[in-house]
């Protein structure tokens, strides 16, 4: 049930468009991955974007990543109109708001959108991974995913298994890390 990390057509859907969510989707656009980016927010993801494809146009200017690299990565970005656009995905990364019935909810939600094989990651800083699987159908497919602010800068991201995670998550999204550098 592992999903291909070094498919070419590897999606990555992310929930949350604010600092977080900015610093996973730009990485890995980078990385080659088209990121499908929701907010609840209307134009939060839309203008999320921009301001991704702003930060990848100054990189370029510097010369810190060639030009058409940085085009292409912008434009690897779509923001989503709705949850439901997640479903081609191969795993979804949380990062809203630090609350644990929301993130519960989200997470419900997904599974009613997203395949069977598509691990669930939370971005959590201080939840307990466990309590939010815990309301999921699938908790095997759930796990932490935590990443440093600012995510381009901070080249480090904790993997964290529930008590139920099965080793292929916990391994699949050590190989996505490796790939988004």
């Amino acid at each position: 049930m592992k999903p291909d990390i070094s498919s070419p057509n590897l999606t990555l859907g992310i929930a949350g468009a604010g600092a977080m969510g900015r610093g996973i989707a730009q990485i890995a656009a980078q990385a080659g991955i088209r990121v499908l980016l929701f907010d609840l927010a209307p134009g939060a993801a839309a203008a999320a974007q921009q301001t991704i494809a702003g930060t990848l146009s100054g990189l370029a200017a510097k010369g810190k990543i060639a030009r058409d690299a940085a085009d292409a990565a912008a434009a690897r970005i779509v923001p989503a109109e709705s949850l439901d656009a997640f479903a081609p995905c191969h795993i979804v990364v949380e990062a809203i708001v630090e609350k644990l019935e929301a993130k519960r909810q989200l997470f419900a939600a997904l599974e009613n959108i997203v395949g069977e094989a598509c691990i669930l990651a939370s971005n959590t800083s201080s939840l307990s991974v466990t309590e939010i699987a815990a309301a999921c159908r699938r908790p095997g497919r759930i796990a932490g995913y935590h990443f440093f602010n600012p995510v381009p800068l901070m080249k480090v991201v904790e993997v964290i298994d529930a008590l139920l995670t099965e080793p292929w998550v916990g391994e699949a999204l050590a190989e996505l890390a490796r790939r988004m550098g």
